[in-house]
């Protein structure tokens, strides 16, 4: 499994609908809500690739868990 950030960089207004479309078709990814624009995304390493390739969205590691 794969854990990484999602940041939508079209506008504020599209990123609700643009989430949406990514949650239908990538189901078995898990997402949490960081801001209205950024996730948090865990997924199998195949699903992570497909979502790191998605027009409007930037990818970025995700942060390491503070211990």
């Amino acid at each position: 499994m794969t854990t990484m950030t999602l940041t939508f960089t079209g506008t504020p207004g599209q990123a609700r609908k643009a989430l949406v479309e990514l949650l239908q078709r990538y189901r078995s990814a898990y997402f949490v809500e960081r801001s209205s624009q950024e996730y948090l995304v865990t997924a199998d390493e195949r699903t992570a690739h497909e979502l790191a390739a998605q027009a409007q969205w930037s990818v970025r590691p995700a942060p390491e868990p503070v211990r």
